[in-house]
């Protein structure tokens, strides 16, 4: 049962929240509010530990700054939230490369 006071699962709630509320406006944002969003995004999850949206974040606002990869801007916020229900704390690097892997494979590449 969800405890109302629990810290992690109220920075989980704010981290999808987000994650949403981009793919939401994602149709009547500027590429520049994109970048803006997914770095906001990219530092609440560091700054709470959330180690697999962070690489997901990271990968993306990179690909996005570099002039393109908006189509598939949406399976990396997909992957995002579900990244958000991955246990918290450091990851080991195959645990990172198995997310950006499920992306490669969300996008048929």
């Amino acid at each position: 049962m969800r405890n109302q006071t629990d810290p992690y699962l109220d920075m989980q709630d704010r981290i999808t929240g987000q994650i949403g509320a981009l793919a939401e406006a994602l149709p009547h944002c500027a590429l520049a509010q994109i970048v803006q969003g997914i770095d906001d995004i990219r530092c609440l999850a560091r700054d709470n530990g959330f180690a697999a949206v962070e690489t997901l974040a990271s990968r993306l606002e990179s690909a996005v700054a570099g002039g393109g990869y908006r189509a598939a801007i949406l399976t990396y916020l997909d992957a995002m939230s579900d990244a958000a229900q991955a246990p918290r704390g450091p990851m080991p690097a195959a645990a990172h490369e198995a997310w950006l892997a499920s992306v490669a494979s969300r996008l048929g590449h």
